[in-house]
């Protein structure tokens, strides 16, 4: 007979002192600062508030580091889903815009240079078109 039993093996701890996340303070902190620079230069060059409030919200998530309260504990997972659902207003308000005046500019550019080309092939046809009568 198989002495092996799952349930014993699920009653055993793995891990000394279980934690909130499954990775160290130091892993948390390296990806807060990674996800807090990304964001902040996201927002330095397209200028969209929602990138902003989350270089402010990333880092906000190491506060639990800091105490074991139940109550630093939930006032911050209020304060992140508050700012987390600011960002995801503010991105469907401030979209980018459809046409900003750089594409305008390049599609201005791009008909001209098709009307140049459509126009010297016109002139082409209608010119063989007199050598052939």
């Amino acid at each position: 007979m198989n002495n092996f039993n799952i349930f014993t093996l699920t009653q055993q701890a793995e891990v000394a002192s279980p934690s909130l996340f499954p990775f160290p303070f130091h892993m948390h902190f390296i990806f807060a600062c990674i996800g807090a620079v990304f964001f902040a230069y996201r927002f330095y060059t397209q200028r969209r508030p929602f990138q902003l409030i989350m270089a402010a919200a990333i880092p906000l998530s190491l506060i639990v580091w800091i105490s074991e309260s139940k109550t630093v504990f939930y006032g911050m997972g209020i304060a992140e889903t508050i700012l987390i659902l600011a960002a995801i207003v503010t991105s469907f308000i401030f979209k980018a815009p459809e046409n900003s005046q750089e594409e305008t500019a390049d599609a201005a550019e791009d008909a001209s240079g098709e009307d140049e080309i459509s126009s010297a092939k016109t002139e082409a046809e209608s010119s063989d078109r007199e050598e052939e009568s």
